[in-house]
């Protein structure tokens, strides 16, 4: 895993999605009983994890997991509005040294690309080593989205987050030193209408 790919799960919490790409362990849990604790692993939840994005950059991911999140310290802002619980699915794509991208789906009961997108700026304002912070709110598929732009140390780092047409969670494109292309192409790797 590069040292950006690193900086970016740091910073923006990224373990809430692949926690594996920082070298944390899996934490298993039973997807059947109630969410108590916070946990992760590949085929948690198979069918979140049927919503990422099969090919991206002409491949499959390096590494795919699910899992979910229910305490105050993981939930962050969106306790503040009430989500007690956010299951996802992410894969990630190592595209050179020092560039990457993840390709994730969030859900949970009340989430929007809104409430996502602020739990993400606020994972970055708290990260010592963050700066030229920049959140927009661009279009996408004809949906408000969220957009941050973030350099970490010397990484350049981009978050979009926009709502399914579905309404049944939100996608998300992570990226580190990805190019303009790149990140477009992650947004289209996602269905329009799903």
């Amino acid at each position: 895993m590069s040292a950006a790919i690193r900086r970016l799960v740091a910073t923006a919490a990224i373990v809430m999605i692949v926690g594996s790409c920082a070298g944390s362990p899996y934490v298993r849990f039973d997807p059947a009983t109630p969410c108590t604790t916070d946990g992760r692993f590949p085929g948690a939840f198979p069918a979140l994890e049927a919503r990422v994005p099969k090919t991206f950059d002409g491949r499959g991911p390096d590494a795919l997991d699910s899992g979910r999140n229910c305490t105050t310290a993981e939930l962050g802002t969106l306790a503040g509005h009430g989500i007690t619980e956010v299951d996802y699915a992410g894969g990630t794509w190592n595209l050179a040294a020092n560039a990457g991208v993840t390709l994730a789906v969030f859900t949970g009961r009340g989430l929007t690309a809104a409430w996502l997108g602020e739990w993400y700026e606020a994972s970055a304002r708290a990260a010592s080593n963050t700066r030229n912070i920049d959140p927009t709110r661009p279009t996408i598929y004809g949906r408000q989205g969220y957009r941050l732009d973030t350099v970490n140390g010397d990484s350049n780092q981009t978050v979009i987050t926009w709502d399914s047409a579905s309404g049944n969670g939100v996608y998300v494109v992570i990226a580190a030193d990805a190019s303009a292309a790149l990140i477009h192409d992650g947004i289209l790797a996602f269905p329009p209408h799903g």
